[in-house]
């Protein structure tokens, strides 16, 4: 299982993202897709066309600590 962000272009005090625990990258889009449809269905109607996948870390990773934010997932 690999962690990936999905971002879909669209910005607020930051920018839209949403964190994603999948396969893969397919299924990753796949259900941040579903998750930005439910999000934005009764205001934004094209929420989730334009996302972006980032592969971030696999259950093998290294133990580590963000850095602490109010701005989403940082790392030194």
């Amino acid at each position: 299982m690999n962690l990936y962000e999905v971002t879909n272009s669209f910005f607020g005090c930051s920018y839209v993202r949403c964190y994603v625990w999948a396969n893969d990258q397919s299924e990753a889009l796949k259900l941040a897709r579903e998750a930005y449809k439910r999000d934005g269905a009764n205001y934004r109607p094209n929420y989730w066309k334009k996302l972006e996948c980032k592969f971030l870390f696999s259950e093998d990773a290294e133990s580590f600590a963000t850095v602490p934010s109010d701005n989403g997932w940082e790392v030194s």
